[in-house]
Parts: C-alpha cells; sequence; structure tokens
C-alpha cells in the first residue's frame, strides 16, 4: 500500500463526507444537548463506516467500472435496479441541492469581496455550477489534486476558527440534555456521513486494492467523526440556544450565526472559508460519482463529448431546483439522509453482501464480522431511520 495512494484516497473518503451536512448539525442537534449529539453521533459514524466496508465488499465481486445499477441488477435483479437508481438520483440530487443552496451565495460573497462584482438572483447559481462542474469534467486526476488544496485550506480555516471560538464556550450548556428528541437528528447526520457513492469509482481507479480501500475508509471517516463533534462542541456551547432556533427557522447554514460567537467581524468571514470549503470538497465527490452512476446507467464512455454530457446531467437539474427556492438547505440535507443514505448507504449494502455471500457463495477478500446478525441490525436501523425522517416531516408539515 503506498503512502501516497492512501493519502489520496483517504483525503477524498474525508472531503466527500465533511459537506453540507456539516453546516447543519449542530441545528439538529442543539435541541438535545452535546451528550446526547456526542451518543447519536457516535453511531451514526459506525453505523456509515460498517455499511461502507459492505459496500466495498459487493464492489469488489464486480468487473471495471461497475456501480450501483450494475450491481443491484446483478444481485437484486431489475426491479431493484429501478429502485435503486431512483433512490441513488433522488439522494445525490437533493444533496446537490443543497450545495447549491448554502455554497453559491458563499461564493458570490467572495466574488463580490475580490473583484468588486455583485451577482443576484439565478445567476449565483448558475456560475457555482459552471465553475465546479467544469473541474468535474476534467477528471479525477484534477479533482483529486483540487480536494488536496481544498482540504488543506478546510483544515487550517476550521483549527483556527475552533480556537477563537473556543475562548466564549460557557460549560454550562453541556449540562442540558433531551435524549427524547436527539433520534430526530438522525437523518441529518447520516447525510454527513455518506462517501459510499465514491467507493466503486476509487476502487477502480486505483486498481482493486481492499487493503488500501479499508485503511482510507477507516481513516477518512474518523476525519468527519472528530471534525463534527469539535463544531458541535464549538455551536453547542458558544452560541446561544434562541441564535440557533432562529437559524433553523430561517433554513440558512450555522456558519451564519458564527459571528454571534465573539462579535469579531472577520470571525464570520472565516466561518463562511470555512463552509465554503466544506461544501465544495463534498460536492465534487458527490458529482464525480454522480457523473460515473449516469455513465454506468446509460452505458456512455466517461471521457469526451459524453462526459461533457453527464456533467450536464449532474449539474443542471439540481441548479433549477435550487434556483426556484433557494431556502431549501435544511429540508434536502434532512430527505436526503432519512431516505436516500438510510435506503442506498445502508439497507442495500447489506443486501447485495446477503445475495452474494450467502445466496451465491462468491467468496470476499474480506468479510464483515457478525455474519447474518450483523446484517440484520443494520437492515432494522436503516429502516427505523426512514421512519423517523417520515414523522419528522409529517410534524413540519403540520406546523
Amino acid at each position: 500500500m503506498k503512502i501516497k495512494e492512501f493519502i489520496s484516497v483517504t483525503l477524498l473518503i474525508a472531503g466527500t463526507t465533511i459537506g453540507a451536512g456539516m453546516l447543519a448539525i449542530p441545528l439538529v442537534t442543539a435541541s438535545s444537548g452535546f451528550l446526547p449529539a456526542f451518543v447519536i453521533t457516535f453511531f451514526v459514524w459506525l453505523f456509515m463506516f460498517v455499511t461502507g466496508l459492505l459496500f466495498l465488499e459487493a464492489t469488489l465481486w464486480m468487473p471495471k467500472d461497475s456501480n450501483v445499477l450494475s450491481m443491484t441488477e446483478r444481485f437484486l435483479g431489475k426491479k431493484f435496479k429501478i429502485i435503486s437508481g431512483g433512490t441513488f438520483i433522488f439522494l445525490y440530487y437533493c444533496l446537490m441541492i443543497a450545495y447549491y443552496a448554502a455554497g453559491a451565495p458563499l461564493f458570490a460573497s467572495f466574488i463580490d469581496a475580490i473583484f468588486q462584482i455583485t451577482l443576484k438572483g439565478w445567476i449565483i447559481y448558475a456560475i457555482f455550477g459552471l465553475v465546479f462542474g467544469a473541474i468535474v469534467g476534467v477528471g479525477i486526476k484534477f479533482v483529486d489534486r483540487v480536494n488536496y488544496i481544498l482540504m488543506t485550506a478546510l483544515f487550517i480555516s476550521f483549527f483556527v476558527l475552533v480556537g477563537v471560538g473556543n475562548k466564549n464556550v460557557d460549560f454550562e450548556r453541556f449540562v442540558y440534555q433531551n435524549w427524547k428528541s436527539v433520534f430526530f437528528a438522525a437523518p441529518v447526520l447520516f447525510s454527513s456521513f455518506g462517501y459510499h457513492n465514491v467507493i466503486p469509482s476509487l476502487t477502480f481507479h486505483f486498481n482493486r486494492k481492499p487493503k488500501l480501500m479499508r485503511y482510507s475508509i477507516l481513516v477518512g471517516t474518523i476525519i468527519p467523526f472528530i471534525i463534527y463533534l469539535l463544531w458541535q462542541y464549538l455551536i453547542i456551547g458558544a452560541v446561544d440556544k434562541e441564535i440557533i432556533d432562529q437559524t433553523l427557522k430561517a433554513g440558512k447554514p450555522i456558519t451564519e450565526a458564527l459571528q454571534s460567537i465573539t462579535g469579531i467581524g472577520w470571525v464570520k468571514s472565516l466561518g463562511r472559508i470555512f463552509a465554503l470549503f466544506a461544501i465544495i470538497t463534498s460536492m465534487l465527490g458527490v458529482s464525480f460519482s454522480v457523473v460515473d452512476f449516469l455513465g454506468d446507467g446509460l452505458k456512455m464512455k466517461r471521457h469526451g463529448k459524453d462526459r461533457f454530457f453527464l456533467c450536464l446531467l449532474t449539474f443542471v437539474p439540481p441548479f433549477i431546483l435550487t434556483a426556484l427556492d433557494p431556502s431549501i438547505f435544511v429540508l434536502a440535507i434532512g430527505v436526503a439522509g432519512g431516505f436516500g443514505e438510510a435506503f442506498l448507504n445502508g439497507i442495500l449494502p447489506a443486501m447485495l453482501v446477503w445475495k452474494g455471500r450467502y445466496k451465491d457463495k462468491l467468496k470476499s477478500s474480506f468479510s464483515l464480522f457478525g455474519g447474518k446478525i450483523t446484517l440484520t441490525v443494520i437492515l432494522v436501523i436503516g429502516f427505523l431511520v426512514m421512519v423517523l425522517e417520515s414523522i419528522h416531516l409529517v410534524k413540519q408539515y403540520l406546523k
């Protein structure tokens, strides 16, 4: 296992994981308190780490350039292929909508600050999509290089932000606990730990190396887990609950409330820089995987004119939906996690491995502990998360 490859894969997984969902996490966990938030964050990380290994196991049974559609058709048939394909598009378009909704205004504010050019309306979202669609259009090598730079900037801005904001943390705020509401934070956390979509692309690009992928998945998900905990520690401990509630109702990212931590103007700017990098790194991974997914489904090449067309299919529909309703951020993240992530990155990997291991008797280069018991627990949890999001949406509708 080469160190350079390990760093590349790990950072791509971490970058895909750390995204727009992070900007919504404290909004949905603050009402529960820090200890319940820590517990639910840990269990969601563990669940998504385990299901990522299952997805890798199923991927290694497939021929090169296979993706969700090919995998589902082989093991579960055409009906499940349609279900998984529809869920994939639903999930990752929801995430792309969230990236547009939270990222484009931040991107526009930097253009205004640097070039003195004020962008308004749908043009903000169009330019945002054009810039990052072009990066994805070039290919994975360029995405990898851009991701290196952005992840470095993300880490620096994040730890400076935590260092400055830590002075304003009030430890009395950590005493509060409301365990009843903590489970409703699970859907947003599920979407915040989503990285499974890049597993097929990375597995085949780095020539099927199970050891490389396993260690990269472990470290690449532990990094977001630590950052998410520090992020919740900072926001829950330093920002008034009323401000958090107001931000949630407005459907905006928590970074909009960051200036209230210290009253220092540049803290808000630093928070916006961090938020933008978090969104872009995740958007690059997600959009790259959507291009591969669509190429697999439409039987198109991943380069040349075909790649250009696939990029249009990836970026244009979310752009249109976001331009129509820019306040859709928190709703899109919650729905994506509650339904898309729970099924596609929880239930589906367990079903694929169950069929491959116990029906088709396929050999694996590695197998997850627990056998059928572990797979059953994963299936049950996945269905429970979908039920929780359904209840949450009904409550929101009735308000």
